[in-house]
């Protein structure tokens, strides 16, 4: 599917069917408070400009570049640096054990990363780059939503929906005024995409959009955005899982690495 669209127009997608899924949900849920203050609002919208319009963009931008494992070991730097945002902005503490968490985890990122290609090309700088972009984007955006939610008490399905178009419209709004082309070809990319693509885009759409956030919500509302953003970040295991279930077997630093950053992911929130 990722051919057919670029990183901005697939952020774009995904966010206005998630948002209208959203706006189906959120009347269906029992006593929603809708009243939130003008400072946590603004605070919401701006973490899904930050998150979802750059983040998620650079993140895609990183899956065309450098492929799923290594755009989501990058995504494995966000936990600690959601960390290091909490210290910054919200005046949290980190212990000796989180501070060799951010060791680790970095140093197995740049073991998994730094590899050259199978096919013997250099590394994909931009790649890397978009990726990395896409972890500091979701580390700011995750820390400011977590502030908005606990202080304002919000249905973390309504901070999902404000974050997500905030995003929208920041996307929407890139597009017309300098991709005017990428936005006007959204219809061909549709048109072009078989029944089962269309499908497989929609099932993404739900499970990695709609779910994912409100989840993710609901976990910064009553988690630390480190802890949530560390569950976040396993997520190259079940990919490790399923590339080994269809006969791709990983080589063996990137195993090595991927451990490596559950160990240093882990390192950070353990034992507190």
């Amino acid at each position: 599917m990722s051919h057919h669209f670029s990183a901005l127009q697939l952020n774009l997608i995904k966010g206005i069917f998630a948002s209208s899924l959203m706006l189906i949900t959120l009347p269906l849920l029992p006593e929603v408070n809708f009243e939130l203050s003008q400072q946590h609002m603004i605070i919401l919208l701006l973490s899904g400009v930050i998150g979802i319009a750059i983040g998620d963009s650079a993140y895609f931008a990183s899956l065309k570049r450098i492929g799923v494992n290594k755009t989501l070991l990058l995504e494995s730097i966000a936990p600690p640096l959601s960390g290091i945002l909490a210290v910054l902005l919200l005046g949290s503490l980190l212990s000796w054990q989180s501070w060799l968490g951010v060791l680790v985890t970095t140093f197995a990122v740049a073991l998994v990363v730094m590899q050259p290609e199978e096919n013997k090309q250099a590394v994909n700088a931009s790649g890397i780059g978009f990726g990395l972009l896409a972890s500091v984007c979701q580390a700011t955006g995750v820390v400011i939503s977590h502030y908005a939610l606990v202080a304002g008490d919000i249905e973390p399905l309504l901070g999902a929906l404000l974050r997500l178009v905030a995003g929208i419209s920041a996307i929407l709004v890139m597009l017309v005024l300098f991709k005017r082309k990428e936005f006007f070809a959204i219809a061909g990319g549709f048109r072009k995409l078989a029944s089962r693509e269309f499908a497989l885009l929609l099932l993404a759409i739900i499970v990695g959009t709609f779910l994912t956030l409100w989840l993710q919500q609901v976990a910064l509302k009553y988690a630390n955005p480190a802890v949530a953003q560390t569950l976040i970040a396993t997520s190259p295991l079940f990919i490790l899982f399923f590339a080994i279930v269809k006969g791709q077997v990983p080589s063996t630093k990137t195993i090595i690495g991927t451990l490596l950053a559950i160990v240093g992911i882990s390192l950070f929130f353990i034992f507190r």
